[in-house]
């Protein structure tokens, strides 16, 4: 199984193959992501660039944070920060 490509600040676009490139590693090898945590970790790993600095952020304000132990909320955050195409013009209509 490929592993998914990093998700960086050049390819937001490509949010949605990055979270079915991890789903896909996490279907490949069940034995290997049993919990959400896992399969955050493993996801946060290939962030890049803005992602990472925003993954970082959460880590320093919250040690433990809520977000490492469910991958539907890890998504929902990447696609309410990240989703959108073009984050520049969304940024001017706030």
């Amino acid at each position: 199984m490929a592993k998914p490509n990093k998700l960086t600040d050049q390819e937001l676009s490509k949010l949605c193959p990055f979270i079915v490139s991890c789903i896909m590693a996490f279907n490949s090898r069940p034995h290997k992501f049993v919990t959400d945590h896992q399969q955050v970790s493993y996801a946060a790993s290939y962030l890049s660039d803005i992602t990472m600095l925003w993954w970082q952020l959460i880590l320093v304000a919250y040690p433990k944070p809520w977000i490492w132990g469910d991958w539907g909320e890890f998504v929902d955050q990447l696609n309410t920060y990240f989703g959108q195409l073009n984050l520049a013009q969304a940024s001017k209509l706030s």
